[in-house]
């Protein structure tokens, strides 16, 4: 079905810490064993251009997204935020001049940046109410969307599979989508094209339109 594996209901912490135990910093560590994080990364952030742009990395697990934007960018600034604590100090002990910060909840982060990614961030049920957790979803999402100058990308297992591992989150792309539409900004794209049973959101805060043409204003 997808790469993540999911061996039961423990917290979601937990499961990450297991794992990293286990495998160290490689993508199994972060649920993904059978890898392919480049694919998901080029869907996430191939509307990134330019130099000098602030990224969030929420959720960033051992920074493998700061890895793989190294090797396109040069001049940008990374920003990673995670509750696992074993992570936050690889990735400081691995990238010790990039800003790493141990939180607890979403909240905590306000510092306004360019875009904000969060790359399989969603992917577990953290409680036993799917219903509820996906209002904390959303609830997170605005307000990571509050704080983001560009852009939000954020990638989903879909629901349309004919399996679910117990404590897999699947989200419906119709309702994602007029939840971002309703709530964030009608200005997105959703890509399903790179790997079956995951999507991608990629939500943009400039939604003015240029009249009369009725273009988007550029980014």
């Amino acid at each position: 079905m997808n790469d993540s594996v999911i061996p039961g209901p423990l917290p979601q912490s937990r499961l990450y810490q297991e794992a990293f135990a286990v495998h160290g910093d490689s993508p199994a560590a972060v649920l993904w064993p059978r890898g392919r994080q480049s694919l998901r990364f080029k869907a996430l952030t191939q509307h990134f251009s330019g130099a000098g742009f602030c990224v969030l990395d929420f959720g960033c697990g051992l920074a493998h997204l700061k890895d793989d934007l190294d090797q396109r960018f040069s001049d940008y600034r990374y920003i990673g935020a995670d509750v696992v604590p074993e992570f936050v100090q690889a990735v400081r002990d691995k990238h010790p001049t990039a800003a790493v910060h141990l939180i607890r909840n979403y909240a905590e982060l306000v510092e306004p940046v360019d875009h904000v990614v969060i790359s399989g961030t969603f992917n577990l049920i953290d409680g036993a109410i799917s219903s509820e957790y996906l209002a904390y979803v959303q609830g997170a999402l605005e307000h990571l969307f509050s704080i983001c100058r560009v852009s939000l990308a954020v990638n989903f297992m879909t629901d349309q599979v004919d399996f679910t591992q117990p404590g897999a989150h699947h989200v419906n792309v119709e309702s994602m989508y007029r939840f971002m539409c309703e709530r964030l900004s009608p200005r997105l794209r959703i890509d399903q094209s790179y790997m079956p049973y995951e999507f991608t959101i990629v939500v943009f805060r400039n939604s003015g339109i240029v009249r009369p043409d009725n273009i988007y204003e550029p980014m």
